[in-house]
């Protein structure tokens, strides 16, 4: 299979349009296949562009029926930005509003997370903070503080919440979130 044929086949699974079990519960050879591919794609993220980083945000489903699939995706994104080091960084936060809406919890909330829990990938974001335009920094402030996320989104759902670092994150994290938003707030204020 070529790169763009493994990726429709990752993504028909998720979109349950390729079953992995068979009708009494059994696994099916596509099962072995998807599971091959899964970790081809986590362990040899340089076979990819930034651009494909795109292309797994499309895939991003926050009402998927399996969340790991969905983690795995986020984890693949994640491995991309790192393979391109600052490159990477700078593009992910560049790009974060193109996550389609379907997506927002794990496209918005878990990327950045994973950012900043990284302590390789942290100093990268705040070098690349210098390198996206004030639009995306204000989003990615946005994005950390997670207040009025919903509004912002133009989600009108109330039920639906959008996930707050202050809630998950842990002693590190927070620290590190509250370095970026004093960091993007005086840049955007200048």
């Amino acid at each position: 299979m070529t790169l763009e044929e493994k990726m429709d086949f990752f993504d028909g699974v998720h979109t349950n349009h390729i079953p992995l079990f068979d009708e009494d519960g059994d696994d099916m050879d596509t099962s072995d296949d998807y599971y091959a591919i899964r970790d081809e794609f986590l362990e040899h993220p340089e076979q990819f562009t930034l651009n494909h980083i795109l292309d797994f945000m499309k895939m991003l489903d926050d009402e998927c029926y399996q969340p790991s699939f969905m983690e795995t995706i986020v984890k693949i994104i994640h491995n991309i930005v790192c393979c391109y080091q600052l490159e990477g960084v700078t593009y992910l936060l560049s790009h974060l509003q193109e996550v389609p809406s379907c997506g927002y919890e794990y496209g918005l909330f878990w990327s950045v997370r994973y950012l900043i829990k990284d302590d390789l990938v942290y100093p990268l974001v705040k070098e690349a903070f210098v390198q996206i335009n004030s639009k995306n920094s204000e989003f990615v402030l946005q994005i950390l503080k997670g207040t009025n996320m919903l509004a912002i989104l133009g989600i009108n759902d109330e039920t639906r919440k959008f996930p707050l670092l202050s809630e998950y994150g842990d002693e590190i994290e927070l620290k590190r979130k509250a370095e970026l938003e004093n960091m993007v707030s005086h840049s955007t204020n200048k």
